[in-house]
C-alpha cells in the first residue's frame, strides 16, 4: 500500500535560548539556501517523497554537526490508493468564541460528566466540530439520522447561550463501540518499532536528536468492524489528558449524508481497515467514553425544541455594532491599541483598497484584538501585503492569490486578507489556502475582538 511521509522540521541553536531572532535568523537563511520555505521563526515542511529529500536530510545532518545545533522535528504518514467501506469523521475545531462554558449533569454510569455550552452563532459553517474529547454536530446531520431512522447514535443537545438564531449543535454519542484500533501509540521512545516502520523514519530517527511526534494513520481491524451505520473508537489519555474520540460512518450513509447537505465532503476521509496490523504499529483496546445519562438526553432534547419555537433575532453585524466592540476593547486594554489614524492622512488613502479599513482606523490604527488576531496598522499592512506577494512569487504560486488585502495576522503566522468583494478570509501560514472567512470587516472585528 503506497504512503505519504511528511516531516515537520526546525534546527535547534542548543544554547537553551527558546527565542533568538539571531537563531531565527540563521535558521530561516538555513531554509532558503536548501531553496525551500518555512515560517517567520524556520519551521519547514518536507514531504519526503521529494527526489532531493535524502540530499536536504543530508545537509540537515552536516549543517548541525558543523554548528553544534540539532535538528527537531514531526513525523506523519498517511496511506493512499485504497478503499474503504467506512470513513472517519473529520470535525473542526470550534472557536474559541463558540465556546461559552460548560456544566455538570448526570452520568449514565454514575457520577457526573460535563457537556459545552456555546454561542452557535460563531461558527459560520455548519459542519461537525471537536473540542478536547467532545465531537458535536449541527442539526442538519441529526435531522438526517432521524430522517432515515439511525439509531446508531445519541444527541445531547449543546444549550445555545448566544443571543442570535443559528443553526444548533448537539454532541454525538456512539451506541457501537469498535473494541481495537492499531495506532502510533508509544512509538517515538522503541527503536525496534521505529526500525519495523522503515520509510524514511529509522534515518530521521538517526539525524534528529528530538522526534517530537509521530503521527501515522490509524488503522481499524476488519474483523472488529462492527454491523451499522456509524460506530466510534475512544482513546483515553491519547493527547496528554485529552483523549481521541473518533466516529466512522458506513459508506453507504456517508453518501446519502453527502448527498442530503447533512455533511460536507470536507468532513470524511476513508479510514484504513486492514486484516492485521502494520509492522510498527501497536494494538490499543479503546474504552467506553462518559456520557449523559439518557434522563438528561431528554431533557436537553426539550430545551432545544422550546429555543427552536423561540423567535430571535439573526445575526447581521453593522459596522456601529463592531465599532462599538472595538472602542470597548480599546477602552478595556489601551495597552494593546495605536492611536487613532490622523483625519488628514485617512484622507490619502480614502481611495486605496484599504479605505474600507478608514472607520476602524478611526478608532485605532492596528492594535491586538485578541491573543489570536492583530490588528495591522495601515502602514504595517502595505509592507505586510508586499511580503506575502513576494513569497507567492518565490513560491511560482502567484496564480493561487485570492484578490484581496493583507489586513491582519494570527498567532501561528496565518494572515487576514480583505477580499475585494468585502469578504474576509484567513490563509494558512503553510500554503495559499483559505481556511476560515467572515462575511466582511463588521463580521471579523466583532467575532475576534475580546472585550
Amino acid at each position: 500500500m503506497k504512503y505519504t511521509e511528511v516531516l515537520l522540521w526546525i534546527l535547534d541553536s542548543m544554547d537553551g535560548k527558546n527565542y533568538d531572532e539571531e537563531k531565527y535568523r540563521k535558521n530561516i537563511e538555513f531554509v532558503h539556501s536548501l531553496g525551500l520555505r518555512c515560517d517567520c521563526v524556520g519551521w519547514c515542511k518536507l514531504n519526503l517523497s521529494d527526489s532531493r529529500a535524502d540530499e536536504i536530510l543530508f545537509e540537515i545532518e552536516k549543517f548541525c554537526k558543523a554548528n553544534g545545533w540539532g535538528a527537531r522535528g514531526i513525523y506523519s504518514r498517511t496511506y493512499s490508493d485504497y478503499e474503504s467501506l467506512w470513513y472517519e469523521l473529520v470535525p473542526e475545531q470550534l472557536k474559541d468564541t463558540t465556546i461559552a462554558d460548560s456544566r455538570k449533569c448526570k452520568s449514565a454510569v454514575g457520577g457526573s460528566v460535563e457537556v459545552l455550552n456555546i454561542r452557535a452563532h460563531r461558527e459560520m459553517k455548519a459542519s461537525p466540530k471537536c473540542y478536547g474529547d467532545f465531537v458535536l454536530v449541527p442539526e442538519r446531520f441529526r435531522d438526517a439520522c432521524i430522517r432515515h431512522g439511525i439509531s446508531d447514535v445519541d444527541f445531547c443537545y449543546a444549550s445555545d447561550l448566544g443571543r442570535y438564531a443559528a443553526e444548533q449543535y448537539f454532541h454525538l454519542y456512539s451506541n457501537n463501540q469498535i473494541p481495537k484500533i492499531a495506532t502510533d501509540r508509544g512509538i517515538k521512545s522503541d527503536k525496534r518499532r521505529i526500525a519495523a516502520l522503515g520509510g524514511y523514519l529509522p534515518k530521521i530517527a538517526k539525524i534528529f536528536y528530538d522526534i517530537q511526534g509521530i503521527d501515522l494513520q490509524d488503522c481499524y481491524l476488519e474483523s472488529d468492524m462492527p454491523s451499522c451505520n456509524i460506530a466510534h473508537a475512544y482513546l483515553p489519555g491519547r493527547y496528554s489528558f485529552v483523549g481521541k474520540n473518533t466516529f466512522l460512518i458506513h459508506k453507504d450513509f456517508a453518501d446519502i449524508l453527502i448527498r442530503e447537505k447533512a455533511l460536507p465532503k470536507s468532513a470524511l476521509r476513508p479510514a484504513l481497515t486492514v486484516k492485521d496490523a502494520p509492522l510498527g504499529y501497536a494494538v490499543d483496546n479503546t474504552a467506553v467514553m462518559a456520557r449523559p445519562a439518557l434522563s438528561y438526553i431528554n431533557e436537553s432534547i426539550k430545551e432545544y425544541e422550546k429555543l427552536k419555537s423561540t423567535p430571535r433575532p439573526a445575526r447581521a453585524v453593522s459596522e456601529k455594532d463592531a465599532l462599538k466592540i472595538l472602542r470597548s476593547a480599546k477602552r478595556e486594554r489601551k495597552e494593546d491599541f495605536k492611536r487613532a489614524m490622523p483625519k488628514a492622512f485617512a484622507e490619502k488613502i480614502a481611495d486605496t483598497k484599504y479605505a474600507p479599513l478608514l472607520p476602524y482606523y478611526s478608532v485605532a490604527n492596528g492594535g491586538f484584538l485578541s491573543d489570536e488576531y492583530e490588528l495591522f496598522s495601515y502602514e504595517d499592512a502595505v509592507a505586510e501585503d508586499r511580503i506575502f506577494s513576494k513569497e507567492l512569487q518565490a513560491e511560482g504560486l502567484l496564480e493561487k492569490k485570492i484578490d484581496g488585502a493583507v489586513i491582519a495576522k494570527c498567532a501561528d503566522g496565518d494572515r487576514i486578507l480583505l477580499c475585494e468583494d468585502g469578504g474576509v478570509i484567513r490563509i494558512s501560514h503553510e500554503e495559499p489556502a483559505a481556511v476560515e472567512e467572515w462575511e466582511g470587516l463588521s463580521q471579523f472585528i466583532a467575532d475576534t475582538t475580546d472585550i
